[in-house]
């Protein structure tokens, strides 16, 4: 079979690439959005600079192909050109070396059964564009090392920004390069690459600057916890699944018996163990997602396809590892178009979820829907319904792109269909249990006056507190309406309630309502009313935590209102 394959070996590559996008389309056209992908196109309906989770890239690339196909398919169409134009950059970057052309069957192998080409080379999500303008990059660094001069530099400048507007992963790939090289630090052309970058940049970090920084802020601060070495195993079966377990113990095992040969080589090995220990020591402090480490797959292709013509391990093991991988490959991506696996993560994300929100659309008519805590439910609606919908977030969740649209002025005062997405007891005794067609079920009621609460709108004056614990305490708060229409305390069907939490260690500890005179019922927009109350820490420990502002909007519970303090309490 693979002696076969020798002949023509560059017509070969060229007619797997044509055959690997036709099955990417075919694959994208037959396949429901999952709940990222559907978010990811609700960023294009909304253009900008960027978003709460991502830099804009993504957003580019799903409105592009959707202004050509309003289905799947266009939302998918540019991953899968250029998932493909990477692997034709890649097979670039082998230029030069001194492989036989007979070898790329070798490369083409690699391709098919590397999970991470798979996963992105059809669905939408920001690291398509990322592995692209990250191959991209490494050919011009590449470039750059063959010939020091200006046209290169500009070049390299183009796609570091390029880069970083696909995801801020980018930047970890940029400063490895730099580890393998300190002399870049000399270069002035380098210098003038990476001036041109940022400046490049500037758009999307007046953005972030105009919004408060929320991306930083989610990534660098909100998704930090305390020290859990429980997150390691997670990490290391993610990143074995998704660069292949034996492919990824093949390259480990050839990198630590050859030294790289180059500047560019070391490049590689900088970033594929730069990136695994970056990530193994992140996973200490939170969850890794499994394509954090998507970048590793440029440096394992080549490097494995080099080593073929000089270890004959490695070219026995990839085929071994093909003849087991095809099969399963086969399988799995037939089964997201067919439901025939028993896999509820597979019939859960692209089977089940367009059924269960056309279910909610018949429900709700012409009626906006409001979700709670799920941003994935709120997309996805309004993807396969074309409806208006929203989702709000509480305490139990974290904020996204929701909170920064002004969704939540637009169905304000509306008749809405709400549906939390965890009931309460309050909930279950008094909304609507609706049961969709496969057995799962969610509680619903109709709002006609609706009336919610999310935006920061309660100061706390001071950014450190000392509380008494065997003593009565006092806190005073600013209280501020952000809205252009009035806030309603006495609301009929969802008054207004604040509470001052305690924290600790991201668990809220206790918390205590803060009154408000009865004779205020209403804010009106630009207004602000200050309020004092006193308040017993009870059993509350001797430590140290984080307060906020939370309110309670008649069911719509717990939505953080305030900036954080810190606050101590002694006896």
């Amino acid at each position: 079979m693979f002696k076969s394959l020798n002949k023509n070996s560059e017509k070969i590559f060229f007619l797997f690439l044509f055959g690997w996008i036709v099955i990417n389309l075919l694959q994208s056209a037959f396949t429901d959005l999952n709940n990222d992908e559907a978010y990811y196109w609700m960023y294009s309906q909304y253009p900008a600079w960027g978003y709460f989770d991502h830099p804009p890239m993504i957003a580019l690339m799903t409105g592009a192909g959707y202004l050509l196909f309003h289905n799947e398919m266009g939302v998918r169409l540019m991953t899968v050109i250029l998932m493909a134009a990477s692997l034709l950059i890649l097979r670039k970057l082998l230029d030069g070396s001194d492989q036989k052309k007979e070898n790329l069957n070798y490369f083409i192998l690699l391709a098919i059964i590397l999970p991470v080409f798979h996963i992105y080379g059809f669905i939408a999500t920001p690291d398509s564009p990322l592995i692209f303008f990250s191959a991209l990059f490494m050919l011009a660094y590449k470039k750059f090392l063959d010939k020091d001069s200006w046209g290169n530099s500009v070049f390299m400048g183009f796609v570091m920004a390029a880069m970083m507007y696909s995801k801020y992963h980018a930047a970890l790939l940029i400063i490895f390069v730099i580890l393998s090289n300190p002399a870049l630090l000399k270069n002035i052309r380098f210098y003038f690459a990476s001036i041109l970058g940022v400046l490049l940049f500037i758009p999307h970090i007046y953005w972030q600057f105009d919004n408060d920084f929320p991306s930083f802020r989610y990534h660098l601060v909100d998704r930090v916890s305390g020290l859990n070495p429980e997150n390691i195993p997670e990490y290391l079966g993610n990143l074995f699944a998704i660069q292949n377990p034996v492919i990824l113990l093949l390259v480990l095992w050839l990198t630590i018996r050859r030294k790289p040969e180059n500047k560019f080589d070391r490049a590689l090995y900088f970033i594929l163990y730069g990136f695994m220990i970056f990530f193994l020591m992140a996973s200490l402090r939170y969850r890794v997602q499994p394509q954090w480490t998507s970048l590793m797959a440029i440096p394992v292709i080549l490097l494995v396809f080099r080593s073929v013509q000089i270890s004959p391990v490695a070219g026995k093991t990839i085929k071994w590892v093909a003849w087991i991988m095809l099969p399963l490959l086969i399988t799995v991506r037939t089964a997201l178009i067919f439901d025939f696996l028993p896999v509820s993560f597979l019939r859960d994300e692209f089977h089940d979820y367009k059924k269960k929100v056309k279910e909610i659309g018949d429900i709700a008519g012409d009626r906006p829907v409001v979700f709670t805590n799920s941003y994935q439910d709120a997309s996805v609606y309004t993807f396969y319904t074309g409806k208006f919908s929203h989702s709000l977030d509480n305490l139990n969740y974290r904020r996204t792109q929701y909170d920064i649209w002004d969704f939540e002025e637009k169905v304000h005062g509306k008749e809405v269909l709400y549906v939390p997405h965890w009931p309460t007891t309050f909930i279950m005794e008094n909304f609507t249990k609706h049961r969709f067609f496969n057995g799962d079920s969610a509680y619903m009621k109709v709002c006609s006056d609706f009336q919610s609460l999310q935006k920061e709108c309660v100061v706390l004056k001071n950014e450190h507190y000392v509380f008494n614990e065997k003593s009565l305490n006092n806190i005073e708060i600013d209280i501020f309406n952000p809205y252009k229409y009035p806030i309603s305390f006495k609301h009929s069907e969802f008054p207004i309630a604040y509470y001052l939490n305690f924290f600790i260690n991201g668990k809220r500890e206790e918390r205590w309502r803060i009154d408000i005179p009865d004779s205020v019922s209403i804010i009106n927009p630009g207004e602000t009313l200050s309020a004092s109350f006193s308040f017993n820490l009870g059993e509350l420990a001797d430590s140290v935590y984080i307060i906020a502002v939370s309110t309670e909007a008649g069911y719509l519970y717990d939505a953080i209102n305030s900036n954080f303090s810190s606050a101590s309490v002694i006896r």
